[in-house]
């Protein structure tokens, strides 16, 4: 238990394999004390089995943890600063409930007496892989977000480069050679940063245990799936294989969108006020008070600027003096029915900050989105619904340029293209050929069968670099060409001497 939306993915899919007959147990060890999570899984057939440890009541004391510093720290969002500082502090979040599950013989030995055929655990904490080992049965690797650089290799996709942008970069054709040698400098620090993270988790499991065990490259590519929360009608188009399977959209109910119920009553007089509403939400991990000063001085000014606007924005505390401060065509809410009011055509532009489900729940929604990325994977998350045409990825720093903001969005609100191409990427999602829950269940029954199966990884994944990408092969090419060409020079140069006579003087 650690991420709301981690949690929610994993929730999602334990509904849908419940749903289509199988048995299932939902074993949630808590990593902090999550809240607002008891109604996410729906099927009642679904046995949860929550693990407290005994720091527990330490973790409900703790105030919710937010990451204020995200906003505009430029150091927090060095690739070189992540790669060393970021896995250790995440592998220390995880430690602590990891080595007592672990230790705790009790809690595996009734795991055990269950006779499980197949455990899912999810790639960005890797206690599950060692659980399974211990249990001795089977386990398929899943993710919560889109791609997991590090793990997908297991399964045989080759790099991304230059398939989906890194901060900072363009896609081509219009990538330069600058944009490339983006790419590759924060993708190379993106790797160390998962393997730092992956390694650091794979000690102290081994510590844990008190006897050496197999390192989590070796246990994640037993499985012959790889589910990721990628879909392929939403994402960028990158080369893969058959093994990484995508499941992008399970957590959408198009039915369900379409019919939400009725907003609550007090949305209904603020959302008559004016024409067009705009809804505002950062997500539930960083908050909007704790928002720069001269961020928020932009976006008032913003709100100042566009009078027949409504402006509704989930603000996360109590703050007369901030409130004052507003206009009136702008409400706080502390909490907001996000699915029921971007289901409503009275919102014409959602701001967020780019988390996949926010991201899942506009792009399922039809409506455009002004995408703000705060850190981790929502900046390539707003890249790629940008890339459909009705959102607009915002460089979070230029919140603080009310005159620039106001600009980009009355033009949202305002110009149709938006609206028109957010709608066609409803379509094409709404009439995908392979319905998301389907393709899950298809893969995970067949790896369910067939739990030893690596067929569909390529051979040449397990060797090194350079017989992957035939460098010694190109490099010895390369020097034969020289050295034929330096040859020919040569021999070009000596040819004149021999073939032109010298003229004979005539005295």
């Amino acid at each position: 238990m650690f991420g709301f939306s981690h949690v929610k993915f994993v929730s999602f899919m334990a509904d849908v394999i419940a749903d289509h007959g199988h048995n299932v147990t939902l074993f949630q060890p808590f990593h902090n004390a999550m809240k607002n999570t008891e109604g996410l899984v729906k099927n009642k057939n679904i046995e949860i089995i929550n693990y407290y440890p005994n720091h527990y009541d330490e973790l409900v004391n703790l105030e919710t943890q937010t990451f204020p510093m995200f906003w505009d720290s430029h150091l927090m969002n060095n690739p070189i600063l992540q790669a060393f500082m970021m896995p250790r502090a995440l592998a220390g979040e995880f430690e602590r409930t990891s080595v007592q599950l672990l230790k705790d013989k009790q809690t595996l030995d009734k795991l055990k007496n269950r006779n499980f055929d197949v455990m899912i655990v999810e790639t960005f904490e890797l206690t599950g892989f060692y659980i399974a080992h211990l249990l001795e049965i089977p386990a398929i690797p899943i993710m919560s977000s889109v791609r997991f650089p590090s793990f997908n290799d297991l399964f045989g996709q080759p790099s991304g480069l230059g398939y989906y942008p890194h901060i900072g970069s363009k896609m081509a054709p219009e990538a330069g050679f600058l944009d490339r040698l983006n790419d590759v400098y924060r993708n190379f620090f993106v790797y160390v940063m998962m393997h730092r993270m992956a390694n650091i988790q794979n000690d102290y499991v081994e510590h844990a245990i008190g006897r050496p065990v197999p390192n989590w490259k070796d246990l994640v590519s037993q499985s012959p799936i790889f589910i990721t929360n990628s879909n392929p009608y939403l994402d960028y188009a990158v080369p893969t294989t058959a093994a990484i399977v995508h499941a992008g959209g399970i957590t959408m109910d198009l039915k369900k969108m379409k019919h939400v119920g009725k907003l609550p009553e007090e949305y209904v007089p603020i959302l008559d006020e004016r024409e067009s509403t705009v809804l505002i939400s950062f997500g539930s991990v960083i908050r909007s008070f704790q928002m720069p000063e001269n961020f928020k001085a932009g976006i008032i000014q913003m709100f100042e600027s566009l009078p027949d606007v409504t402006f509704i924005w989930k603000y996360e505390k109590d703050d007369v003096e901030f409130q004052k401060r507003l206009p009136k065509n702008v409400h706080l809410k502390k909490w907001v029915p996000q699915p029921a009011l971007l289901a409503d055509e009275r919102v014409k532009v959602f701001v967020t900050h780019g988390g996949l489900g926010s991201t899942m729940e506009v792009a399922y929604s039809g409506k455009p989105a002004l995408m703000i990325p705060i850190f981790g994977d929502q900046p390539l998350n707003a890249y790629m619904l940008e890339r459909h045409g009705g959102a607009i990825a915002y460089d979070k720093f230029d919140l603080a340029d009310g005159h620039k903001l106001t600009k980009t969005l009355k033009d949202m609100v305002s110009n149709p293209k938006y609206f028109k191409n957010a709608k066609e990427l409803l379509e094409v999602l709404s009439n995908q050929p392979i319905d998301p829950k389907l393709n899950l269940m298809k893969h995970l029954e067949f790896a369910m069968q067939f739990p030893n199966l690596r067929a569909q990884v390529p051979a040449i994944n397990h060797v090194g670099i350079i017989a992957h990408y035939y460098l010694d092969a190109i490099a010895f090419l390369v020097f034969v060409a020289g050295l034929t060409v330096y040859i020919g020079f040569l021999i070009l140069r000596k040819l004149p001497i021999r073939i032109i006579p010298k003229k004979a003087k005539n005295d």
